[in-house]
């Protein structure tokens, strides 16, 4: 008897033993796990939450966050896996549904995004970020009205996130409504927006607003942060070409043909520069090259020096009366 007893008190603190060990060893890889998520050590992260989910199959922060170290690392079908495996265990939980519409729109799948964005709104209404993901992902598909009312959600409730206010600027400005694309572009910048495309579009606008100082003033702070960005570079020649300042446009439009030499706005509007700043030969030069490519680019050039030049002759007879 008093072997049996011995036996069966050995058998239970094996198995308290075996648990205590589970339990901490579960610890020890989540903790490892979220460290290398957070350093963006993606293949690590995802090797200690599969020895997680060993332990404990239904983990759910194992189980969602191996489908972000899947998605970062490019892996879309084992993600969605994860993240609809994740869905079943809690849902409840917006961040999945969040990232499963993040999932679709990357694939530029607009059903399934709007799908899931749709879900994690409904899951928490008040969410700045999955509103503006689901704003985003009705503009894409040219729900602009929609997509409005959902930044607008999205505004109310941080008007100082200068994201949400890019994202509104873009929906005004595909509407035609510069204005309001202005306003919203603006107030991104002010209040910390810092990206290429926010000063891009803020130039672009300001530009069709007849605001050309404004404009160049933009376009300069977008080439600050991309210097080869060629629809930045390009849109600077076109506000000195506009505004008569030949010689500064020549330079602009050299540098947007030294990042890519095969974009023929640039060359169109460096032949028209050359041809109003008197410089024949060399406009002759760009005019053959043009030719050469495609007759369509050559005339496309002349048409531009015929508008400029009669721009420049009505300008004369309006100061003459």
């Amino acid at each position: 008897m008093l072997l049996k007893i011995v036996l069966t008190v050995a058998i239970a603190l094996a198995i308290t033993t075996s648990s205590v060990t589970a339990v901490d060893s579960v610890k020890v890889y989540t903790q490892k796990a979220g460290v290398a998520l957070n350093n963006k050590l993606y293949r690590r992260a995802l090797d200690a939450y599969t020895h997680v989910l060993r332990l404990d199959p239904d983990n759910f922060e194992a189980t969602k966050n191996s489908g972000v170290a899947c998605a970062s690392m490019g892996m879309r079908d084992q993600a969605r896996n994860w993240y609809l495996r994740a869905l079943e265990m809690d849902s409840t939980a917006s961040s999945v549904a969040n990232n499963l519409g993040a999932l679709y729109s990357g694939e530029g799948n607009s059903i399934e995004a709007i799908k899931y964005y749709e879900k994690a709104v409904a899951l928490d209404s008040n969410n700045v970020l999955h509103l503006t993901n689901l704003g985003q992902e009705y503009a894409s598909a040219n729900q602009m009205n929609t997509a409005m009312s959902v930044l607008h959600r999205a505004f109310a409730l941080s008007p100082d996130n200068p994201i949400v206010s890019y994202h509104l600027g873009t929906c005004f400005a595909a509407t035609a409504n510069l204005d309001s694309a202005e306003f919203y572009f603006e107030h991104s910048a002010e209040n910390g927006g810092n990206v290429v495309e926010l000063f891009y579009h803020l130039g672009t606008v300001k530009n069709m607003l007849r605001k050309p100082v404004e404009a160049e003033s933009w376009f300069k702070k977008g080439i600050t942060l991309a210097p080869k960005h060629t629809s930045l570079l390009q849109s600077l020649g076109l506000v000195y070409f506009a505004t008569g300042r030949y010689i500064e446009a020549i330079e602009q439009f050299r540098r947007t043909i030294e990042t890519d030499s095969t974009y023929y706005p640039a060359w169109m509007g460096l032949g028209a520069s050359y041809s109003l700043s008197q410089m024949t030969p060399q406009a002759d030069t760009v005019l053959s090259g043009l030719m050469a490519v495609d007759s369509a680019l050559g005339f496309q050039m002349l048409k531009i020096i015929s508008q400029e030049q009669a721009k420049r002759k009505a300008t004369r007879d309006q100061s003459n009366e």
